[in-house]
C-alpha cells in the first residue's frame, strides 16, 4: 500500500512539472530523477511505452549515492519520514542511512520493477544481502 501512495504522489508530481531538476540514466532502463528538488532524488524505473507517466520510483526514500554494473544498482537513501498513517511526508531523516540492492531487469513491467528490490536494509544487514545475491565488490558508491 505503502508503494502505491509512494506511486501516486511521483505521478502527481510528474503532472504538475513539465521538467525534472536532475535526471541521470544509470543502466537499462533505470534513471536517477528528482522532480522538485535534489532532496526527492529516487531510482526509477522506465516506463517505454507510458508517455504519461513514463517513470516509476524504486525506492521512495532520497537518494544520495548509487552504485551500479549490468547486473545490479546498490542505493544509499536518507529514510523516508512518515505521518501517523504511514505516508512519507516529503521529509527525510538525514541521520539514518537506508541501503537498497536493485537487480536490473529490463523486460519487466513498471509495478514489478517497483516490488523487485531488496531494502530498506541498515549497513550490515546491506552487506549481508549483497553477499548472498553475488553482488560484485567492483561496484562502489558514488555521491550524487
Amino acid at each position: 500500500m505503502k508503494t502505491v501512495i509512494s506511486l501516486l504522489l511521483l505521478l502527481l508530481s510528474l503532472m504538475q512539472s513539465c521538467e525534472f531538476v536532475y535526471e541521470r540514466h544509470l543502466t537499462g532502463n533505470y534513471y536517477l530523477i528528482a522532480v522538485d528538488t535534489k532532496e526527492d532524488m529516487d531510482v526509477c524505473y522506465h516506463r517505454q511505452n507510458d508517455n504519461d507517466a513514463p517513470y516509476m520510483g524504486i525506492t521512495g526514500a532520497s537518494v544520495y549515492a548509487v552504485g551500479y554494473d549490468d547486473d545490479f544498482i546498490l542505493v544509499k537513501a536518507y529514510r523516508a519520514l512518515k505521518d501517523s498513517m504511514g505516508i512519507s511526508m516529503q521529509r527525510y531523516d538525514k541521520n539514518t542511512t537506508e541501503y537498497y540492492i536493485i537487480p536490473v531487469n529490463n523486460t519487466q513491467e513498471a509495478w514489478e520493477a517497483q516490488e523487485n528490490k531488496f531494502g530498506a536494509f541498515s549497513k550490515t544487514d546491506f552487506e549481508v544481502k549483497r553477499k548472498e545475491l553475488g553482488v560484485s565488490d567492483d561496484i562502489t558508491f558514488k555521491e550524487l
